[in-house]
């Protein structure tokens, strides 16, 4: 029956149409293209092969692919075995995992060729259900004047080819000695395994025709050349990986083949890389805003009152504001001083929805609080929309802070907006020992002989006032684009922790930016955007430059209320030199992976 159908395949498509050209006219000398002979030659045709599903099968990834090959349109699609886990001699199980398999493969919108692997053929009852439910083992037919030689490495024993397999083979290429090319499918590559003698007798079969073979089962991908062609491992489909990239041969993919003139043209189509139209709708972006804005996971900060840490505890808040289910996976990592009491967790997260989780941190030797690394935590999130062809996957970083707060005191003199810090005590300020991250030129900040800075807040009835003393041993001219000339970039967070532990977008926070070093008037970046009543002063110094700044206490007690307790700044001073632009951060940029919740927190005292 097997052998009918595939004539009648055959059949049905062997009446090729003449090429034709482009018709296309402009009234011109000149052409708006190349040339007109599209790429149509009716002697080519595409087709895909696909490779290992299972040997540490990873859920939904074949079925993706079978998504993206009827996206894709390929005339058929050859496989290289490992289709079902196997492994067993229990038929209800083995029937089960074969009805699940036929089940992905019924929805492709062209025929599929079976292969087996030592996954699908393990044993004699697995080799008598193969031949239940698809007959032969081993067989080859012809496409468009190429020949398919689909075989059998598990043709008892293991990894190893019968001589019967082996006569099959030689008839086979007996009958078709003029074919333009040969493709030869196996799931071992058997080459790499010294001492198989009949795959040896093969490949003297082979040499002299021009062919191409197709294996599997490393789930490494590799391309060798045998007999002066190329001899191709494909990596998998959904089948045990680590998935670390084409360097390593770790990746899920399913390979085009384009058969030309010439020989066959090759692509490896990772499924990641291929998406229909609906990749990104406004409506994906207005259901997963929330996790685009990396507010899928948070924690706690948390916050050590004195100079050392042994220890805290702190909650993990998981959180799904889409309108459709969402799987989360979080890795947490621990550090050299501080060791996580749970490095993974995986939840299912139904429509808006939050799952808290408690974690606790411990350090074995107490540490000095300020010398404690954030804690590395690395985040997938992935909602499986009905529009799109795939499950739509998000991944971020995201960090636990310990730290100590800074102490923000009420001001105890008055302080005049004018660029001079005479009214500031130099005990107010607090000295930055290293920035807390760069960008820009980072080559070009070389350390405390570049640039320093020291920062002061104080605060009254009516003003939150910041002060900063720069250090710069060459400053830019002065110019109004803050981008382009030495300038300084604040901001302030004053809503209360709980909030500011969900996340934030620029809305949620002020951005101060302007030009530093100048006297008289400064101005602000996007100064329609600011609360009303701030004000900036900055002025050139002897070594640097010097800035004040004052923000309404109104603003404040909006955002934190009354009795506010706490608020978050940082502060980035941009670095023009003739070595280049960098941008000095005191704490971790908050757009940035690096940065943590409570970094740059100043904690209200009265005195």
């Amino acid at each position: 029956m097997l052998r009918y159908w595939i004539l009648a395949v055959c059949f049905l498509t062997g009446g090729y149409a003449s090429a034709e050209a482009i018709n296309a006219q402009v009234d011109t000398d000149k052409k708006p293209w190349t040339h007109l002979n599209a790429l149509n030659n009716p002697d080519e045709f595409q087709f895909a092969i696909v490779t290992d599903r299972t040997g540490g099968a990873r859920q939904g990834i074949f079925m993706d692919g079978v998504r993206k090959l009827n996206l894709m349109r390929p005339e058929f699609v050859m496989s290289v075995g490992d289709l079902i886990n196997g492994y067993t001699e229990n038929l209800d199980q083995l029937n089960r995992e074969w009805d699940e398999f036929n089940g992905f493969v019924d929805q492709l919108d062209m025929p599929f060729f079976y292969v087996p692997g030592n996954h699908d053929i393990t044993n004699d009852v697995m080799t008598q259900l193969w031949a239940e439910r698809f007959g032969p083992s081993y067989y080859h037919f012809v496409y468009r004047d190429v020949l398919f030689l689909c075989l059998n490495s598990e043709d008892p024993p293991n990894t190893q080819m019968s001589d019967k397999q082996v006569a099959y083979v030689e008839k086979a290429l007996n009958e078709n000695p003029d074919v333009r090319w040969t493709m030869v499918f196996i799931h071992k590559p058997l080459w790499i395994y010294p001492g198989k003698k009949n795959w040896k007798r093969v490949e003297e079969m082979l040499q002299g025709r021009r062919h191409s073979v197709f294996a599997g089962h490393t789930h490494n991908y590799m391309r060798y050349e045998r007999n002066d062609e190329a001899y191709i491992v494909l990596a998998t489909m959904g089948g045990g990986s680590g998935l670390r990239g084409p360097a390593f041969g770790e990746f899920d993919h399913f390979m085009w083949v384009t058969m030309t003139e010439e020989g066959p043209r090759i692509a490896n189509l990772m499924l990641n890389g291929i998406w229909d139209t609906h990749v990104r709708t406004p409506e994906h972006t207005a259901l997963l805003r929330g996790s685009l804005n990396g507010g899928v996971v948070r924690t706690e900060p948390i916050v050590v009152h004195g100079e050392i840490f042994d220890g805290a505890e702190t909650v993990l808040r998981l959180t799904n504001d889409a309108d459709v289910p969402a799987e989360v996976e979080v890795f947490l990592e621990s550090t050299e001083e501080v060791t996580v009491s749970r490095t993974s967790v995986r939840k299912k997260l139904q429509p808006n929805s939050v799952e808290l989780i408690d974690i606790a941190l411990t350090a074995e030797t107490p540490i000095t609080a300020t010398e404690v690394e954030p804690i590395p935590i690395r985040w997938k999130v992935v909602y499986d929309l009905e529009e799109s062809i795939s499950p739509m996957t998000i991944e971020g970083q995201h960090r636990v802070g310990i730290h100590t707060q800074w102490p923000l005191y009420v001001k105890k003199t008055d302080i005049s907006l004018d660029g001079d810090l005479d009214d500031w005590s130099d005990e107010a300020f607090n000295t930055v020992p290293g920035p807390g991250a760069l960008s820009g030129t980072t080559t070009a900040w070389y350390g405390a002989p570049d640039l320093t800075m020291r920062q002061a807040l104080r605060y009254d009835d009516d003003f939150l006032y910041v002060a900063l003393k720069v250090e710069d041993d060459e400053q830019a001219p002065s110019n109004n684009n803050f981008r382009r000339t030495d300038s300084v970039e604040i901001r302030l967070d004053a809503r209360p922790a709980a909030d500011r532990a969900k996340g934030a977008d620029f809305k949620d926070w002020i951005l101060l930016a302007f030009g530093a070093g100048r006297r008289g008037p400064v101005q602000l970046f996007e100064a329609d955007k600011l609360p009303d009543g701030i004000d900036v002063a900055t002025k050139s110094t002897d070594t640097g430059y010097a800035v004040e700044v004052r923000i309404p206490m109104a603003y404040i007690e909006a955002q934190g209320g009354k009795d506010w307790e706490d608020i978050r700044l940082n502060i980035a001073v941009n670095d023009h030199d003739r070595d280049g632009y960098s941008k000095i951060w005191w704490q971790p940029d908050w757009n940035a992976t690096g940065s943590y919740v409570g970094s740059g927190v100043f904690e209200r005292l009265g005195n």
